[in-house]
This record gives C-alpha cells, structure tokens and sequence, in this order.
C-alpha cells in the first residue's frame, strides 16, 4: 500500500509540474479592514475561477491572507465573517501586475455602506491583548489537532498536563474559562472545559491571559474566547482524514492504529438570507503508553462531535444565530502505564449537549446583543471490575477505586448593550452587560477498599468506604458589568471598568474592578505599551458541594504482624473561607468560597516592519481564596474542604510572528516561569478520576510549573507547490515528588524534576488539483524528528530498588494521510 502511494503521489507530482500557466501571479494579499478602518482577524477569503478548483484563506490578526500562484483572468471573490455584511464580486480580474486586494466589511447589524480608511488606530486591541490561533493555519500543524482544546498548548503560558486536560499558568484547566459565541461552556460540576467544540467548525480561537475588560468573568488564569464560523453564498465542502492508520510492528500488520475522518460543509439555504455549516467528526483512537508492552498498554478512545450552526439575517439592524453541539466519548483504559495497567485505569463516557441562540440588533448607532444557551452535561466514571485497589512502592494492581454517574446542566441568558462610540474628552466605547445562570448537578459517587503493601507484600493501611448518598445540587448565579474603552487621544487609551458576581451556593456577592491602558511613544504607531490590573473571582464548581455526600474513608494502620494498630473514620466537612476584604460581601457559612486573583501585567509591542513583529510581557497572578482539601487527622481528625487555599504565578513571555509572502509565517515564544501554591486543590480528589491517597496540604512548587518554554511553530512554502509545517518545543522537565511505601511525602514535594524535553516534528504536504473542483492533499508527517529521549515515568517511591530511574520513551516515527477538497 506503501509502494502503491508513494507511485501515485510521484505521478500526481510530474502531472502538476508538466502543467502550466501563461501568466501566473506569484503572490496576491487580500487586506480586510472595518468600516473604521480596523483589520478583521478570521475572515473567510474565497476565490474562484471557472478552471481552478476554489482556493480558501483566513485572514490574521492584521486583516490578510495571502494566496500564492493565482493564473490571470477572471476570478470571483467571496469574503464572509459572523457579524459583517459578505462582500462578493463574480467579475474580479487579476493581472501580471496585481498584488493587493482591498476590501472593507460592514457589520451586518449597523450599517449598510461604509468607507475605506488607509490608517489602522494602533490601540485597537486596548489593554488587553489575545494571543491568536488561526484554524486554518493551526490545524495543519504535524500534531493535526481536531477539537479547540488540542490548538491550546501553542499559546504562550499552556501546556498539556500529565495526566490528561490542560495547565494554564500552571494551574488545572478548572481555574481558567471557555466562552463559545461569548457563552460559558466549561462543566457545571468540575469547571474543565470537556469536549470543545470541532475545530473545523471554528473562525477563531482567542487565548487571552489577562483581559482587563470586565465583560469577561468566572476565572482566575486565562480566558479562551472561541467564535464560530458563518456558511457563505458560495457552497464549500472538505473531507479529512478518510482513510485509517494501520498499525505494523516488525513489519506486520497489528490492525488498526487510529480511524479520525473528519467532514465540514457550509453554503446558503436562502441567498443572502439564511446561512449553514456542518462540522462533524468520528474518531477512534489507540494510544499507546511506551512504558509498557504491547499489546497491553493501549488507550482505545472513541468519539462524535459534530456542530451544527444556522445564521438568519432577519434584516440590515438584525442577525440571528443558532448553534447546536453534540458530543458523545466513550474512552476504555484511561492513561495506562507502568505503575498503572491496564487493569487499574477507569473508563470515562461522557454526552455534551450545547444550544446557543444570539441575536445581534442595532438600535440607533448601538447593539444589543442577546444570548440564550442550555447544555448538559452527563458523565460516567468505571472501572475494569470489582476488585479492591492495591497500592505498591513497585506498582498497584487490582481496580481503580471510585465510580462516578453524574448529569450537570446550565441554563444562561446574557444581555450586553453597547451605545456605540461617545464622543468628549476623547471616543468612549461604553459597553452594560446583565446576566443570570441556572446550574445543576446530580449524581452518584461511590468507592471500593484500597489496600497498601510495602515492597514485601505486607499490608501497611487499608481504606474502606461508606455507602453513599446522592446529591442534587442547584445554583444560582448572576453577574453585571460596565466597561469603557476609552481613547483620551490618538496615542492613549484607557480601558476601566467593574464586574459584580453572585453565587447562591457560596452565599456571596464579589466586586471585581479592573483598570488598564495602552500607550503609542511614537507617532509611526508601530510601538505600543500596554498595562492594567483588575481583580478576577471564579465561580465556584458544583463538585465542590458534593463533598459531604461522598463516601467517608475509614483508614485503618496494621502492625507488621498484621494486626491493627489505629481506625479512624474522619468526616467529610465543609468549610468556609478566611476575610476576603472589602470585595467579597458573604454569610460566613460553610460552603461560602470566593476564589480570587489579583493579577497585573505589563506588555511592550514593536511592529518591525510588515513582516516581523515583537512583544514582551511580564505577568503577576497571586490568588487567595483557593478551594483546597485539607486532612486535618491529627488535630480534628476531618477531611476538612475549605476556602484558604493560595497560589502565586510569575511569568515572562518574549514572542516574535514573522510573516512573508505566500502566507508564509514563523511563530516563537519563550515563557520564563515561576509557580507555587497550595497542593491539594479541589480537582484532585473532585474531579472525574479523583487520587486515592489525600496527603497533606502543603504550599510548595506546582506540579505544573515549567520554569523554560521555547515553541516555534509556522509554514514554509516548498517548490513544486509543498509545504513545510514545522514544529519545535524545549521545555523544562515536569516536576515530580518523591513518596514512601504509604504513598506520603519524602521531603520538600515536587523539588525534583524530570529531564528536559526536546521534540521537532515537521508535515510536509502536496496539494494536487484532481479537476475543476476537487483537490487532494497528501501528507508525511515525522514525529521526534531528533530521536530524543523524552522520559514518561519515573520510579518516585523511596521504597523501589529503580527509584529515581527514568524511563519510557517516543521513538522518530512517521505517518502519512490524506484529504478531500471540494
């Protein structure tokens, strides 16, 4: 089959060097500006010509897209985006001598015509500034990232955590937000974000580290703000992914490795009127653990995830949208590895289901925008049968120890009114936004013995469980905020404002102000300082209040005869949170939390020229008011889940986008870092697969802290019409904390490291145009390109004769694939 393509690639290749042009422009940019003259980031840019199949850009976050080697003639353009007017012109002639495309676009809820302004206002961004991630361009990355949540780790300040999920500033994914179509989509019940949304569906994905705009709340790191695209008047269809990866170990074939088709159409129902797109994909995948054998070391996942979106342009003041998500994952074996087989790993099935209707309405010179969502969320938690849990220094056997049948839901409606710009003592952009959130979570946890051995086998601790009960959990939650952007002059803007957020479960009301400002030195606008500092409160996960149904632990210590030295059989007990200050207004009952962050950041932009731009910042993240479990067995003998909890985040971040002809780009960062905190957050143990062991809280470096990050990513053109996407990352070693035989902690947790981690991994791919409206892309993609040694595990117990050994490890590999354009 190898043989077979790579004889029908090579005859596709010789096929398209052989054809020819009689004039071909070598490069042609298609700059998109608003109606104020501002570029528009994600736009959809499409052209086509009667013999050359349709050829489809996005615009970045300067308003361009480049299209290479357009023959001359006529050529029809398509240019659409949510929220804007599509621009079309079917009688576009391109010649020797065009290179650049100008077009302005109207938002769609305002007005019907509009101006072209040459200038850009470098304050555009004010003092909140998003780290852009093309879908276009992200998803033709060498890792091929099929949801939102995988295009993540390419932001400055998140990585992928160990054991599954996301870090942003080195704390859980539950600490920061998911806005989709500006609705909050993360889990009612755990705060993580879940199965997002198809990144084929998706116009853009803003990751922003500290937005000092109050319109954005329920967070205490980092917001990503995804909006979906808008079919067009032009139908457009892809095809990803269609064939399977077989897997072949010594040169035999061991079945399937992976199965990821992916489809996305889009086009009119009504011309003019009433739009579609459709994005759905299946996969099934076997992930493989290199630090245990074949067969026995696969994580066999499959899932649906499909969006479905209509946009109605009721009328030139009116757009109505409504978008429908479902999601359903089932994975068997979760994160196998040596310490942990097969055996020993639950299984997780999850059912999202995400309605969103907004409608966009201009009154006057202002919008009022309007959303309504419900979602639900269900998830199921197993394990691989009904054997206790046992923990050893060389390895656990048995089955994992907890079992979880959860259904979450919310129900949100979000008012923001925006008058449109004021003018005196410079432009204002107010912005009033109300909103009220109904959340429920109901379930069932339940938990089977855990035993622990010590090298020898002897038993040392036992856990046994209660019975328990079913909680039902609702809530409550609404939040007001007013914002100004205001430009004071053409150098200088200030972003102020205020959010207030309620909780009905925490019994509290919290005042978040915020502050920030940019700042143009020189009249060229190429420089621009921006900085601000706001206070950011979270709203808190509605696992957190299940935890007086959970089973009780009774923990039971054995001598080395065997017979039983000490039970204790603490209660589950929920606290309350220490003063919070002048901000937070509460009962002082139990359950009465208000997580907080306080945070600044300070940032310094320089645009070298067209092609190459530069920008440092620093952060400061200290949070307070951290749900954490603290077993208190000593003193009060309780598991005690209070509102205490600390954490400190440093962060400088030096990046660099070069961009060049063709659509050619280079993206680099290095994130210096600093993380400690309290270790026993909530997650841990409240989450989808809670730790068996609860040991001490203490405040120590985070698990999640990696103190160096270098990442370069970006595309190079080829010859014969390839291209290159490659893709480089050095980071600092995950740190890891060093356990005795009962599993508690030797001293100063998380001090040690493992190695540091380099990979390189680059897609080389070729388009063929099949005909007048098909085109094929095939694709070699080699992983770990270097061949170096990325240790998985590290033998952590002091008890193991391998302690302190590293091992495991992703050898160069290659993988192959191929699309459908139509």
């Amino acid at each position: 089959m190898r043989a077979w393509c790579r004889t029908a690639l090579l005859g596709l290749l010789a096929a398209g060097l052989a054809a020819g042009q009689t004039c071909v422009v070598e490069g042609v940019r298609v700059q998109v500006r608003d109606s104020s003259g501002m570029p528009v980031a994600g736009v959809e840019i499409r052209l086509a010509q009667d013999s050359a199949a349709a050829s489809i850009r996005n615009t970045d976050s300067n308003g361009n897209a480049e299209f290479p080697n357009l023959a001359c003639g006529s050529w029809s353009i398509d240019a659409a985006k949510q929220g804007f007017h599509e621009v079309a012109n079917n009688a576009l002639q391109i010649t020797a001598a065009s290179t650049l495309i100008e077009l302005t676009l109207i938002p769609s809820v305002v007005h019907d015509t509009a101006e072209v302004h040459e200038t850009i206002s470098p304050l555009e961004a004010g003092s909140s500034h998003s780290i852009d991630l093309p879908p276009r361009d992200v998803r033709e990355l060498p890792f091929r990232p099929a949801i939102v949540a995988e295009t993540l780790p390419l932001a400055p300040g998140i990585t992928r955590a160990p054991g599954g999920g996301l870090n942003i500033d080195a704390a859980g994914e539950h600490r920061g937000a998911l806005v989709v179509n500006q609705a909050d989509v993360t889990d009612p019940a755990t705060g993580t974000f879940g199965q997002t949304v198809p990144i084929d569906s998706v116009d853009t994905v803003a990751v922003l580290n500290t937005p000092f705009l109050p319109q954005y709340g329920s967070f205490t790191t980092g917001v990503v703000a995804v909006e979906t695209r808008r079919g067009g008047n032009m139908w457009h269809s892809e095809l990803n992914d269609p064939f399977p990866d077989f897997r072949v170990r010594s040169w035999h074939l061991r079945g399937l490795r992976n199965e990821t088709p992916r489809s996305a159409f889009s086009g009119p129902v009504l011309k003019d009127r009433l739009f579609v797109m459709e994005a759905i994909q299946y996969a099934f995948n076997k992930d493989s653990s290199r630090t245990l054998p074949w067969p026995y070391n696969e994580s066999k996942q499959e899932y649906i995830n499909s969006l479905t979106q209509f946009d109605y342009i009721v009328s030139k003041t009116q757009v109505l949208t409504g978008s429908f998500q479902f999601a359903q994952q089932h994975t068997n074996f979760i994160h196998p590895d040596y310490f942990n087989p097969q055996p020993v790993t639950p299984n997780y099935a999850q059912h999202n289901y995400v309605g969103i209707v907004r409608d966009e309405l201009a009154i006057g010179e202002g919008t009022l925008s309007s959303v309504l969502s419900i979602q639900r969320f269900d998830a199921r938690v197993g394990s691989q049968g009904p054997l206790d849990m046992i923990l050893t220094p060389l390895g656990n056997s048995g089955n994992y120890f907890s079992n979880q049948n959860r259904d979450a839901g919310r129900t949100e409606l979000l008012e923001a009114w925006s008058p449109g710009q004021l003018h005196g003592a410079g432009i204002h952009t107010f912005k009033f936004g109300i909103s009220a959130m109904q959340l429920t979570n109901t379930g069932l946890t339940t938990a089977r013995s855990i035993d622990i051995l010590d090298s020898a086998g002897l038993l040392l601790r036992r856990f046994e469980f209660s019975d328990a009960t079913r909680y039902r959990i609702h809530d409550l939650a609404t939040s007001l905020f007013a914002q100004d952007q205001w430009i004071l002059t053409p150098r200088v803007a200030v972003d102020i404002g205020g959010r207030i957020d309620g909780q009905s479960i925490s019994s509290s009301v919290r005042i978040s102000p915020r502050a920030g400002f940019a700042w143009t030195p020189f009249s060229n606008g190429r420089t621009v300082m921006r900085a601000g500092y706001g206070m950011f409160f979270d709203r808190v996960p509605l696992s957190v209040y299940t935890f007086g149904h959970l089973p009780q632990r009774t923990m039971i210590d054995y001598a080395p005869d065997g017979s039983v030295v000490d039970v204790i059989t603490p209660p589950n007990v929920l606290g309350g949170s220490p003063p919070a200050g002048i901000l937070v207004h509460n009962q002082h009952v139990a359950g009465s939390f208000a997580p907080r962050s306080a945070t600044w950041n300070a940032q310094l932009e320089h645009r070298v020229s067209r092609m190459l731009q530069l920008r440092a910042a620093i952060t400061n993240n200290r949070s307070a008011g951290l749900v954490v479990l603290d077993p208190q067995l000593e003193t009060n003998q309780r598991y005690m889940l209070a509102g205490g909890g600390r954490s400190l985040y440093r962060q400088i971040e030096l990046m660099a986008r070069f961009q060049w002809k063709k659509g050619q780009q280079l993206f680099v960062s290095y994130v210096r870092s600093r993380a400690q905190g309290d270790l026993n957050e909530f997650s841990g143990f409240l989450g989808n697969f809670p730790l068996p062991l609860i040991r001490p809280n203490l405040y120590a470096h985070l698990p999640g802290e990696l103190p160096n990050r270098l990442l370069a990513w970006g595309r190079v053109n080829l010859p014969w019409a390839m291209q290159v996407l490659p893709m480089a990352e050095f980071r600092s070693g995950q740190r890891y904390a060093s356990v005795d035989a009962l599993g508690d902690y030797v001293g100063t947790p998380y001090s040690r490291r493992y190695p540091d981690v380099f990979s390189a991994d680059a897609r080389v791919s070729k388009d063929v145009k099949i005909n007048t409206k098909y085109t094929a892309r095939f694709s070699v993609t080699g992983f770990n390109l270097t061949n170096h040694f990325n240790a998985l595990a590290v033998h952590a117990n002091i008890e193991d004769p391998q302690y302190g050994i590293f091992f495991g490890n992703y050898h160069r590999r290659y993988r192959g694939d191929f699309e459908v354009m139509f």
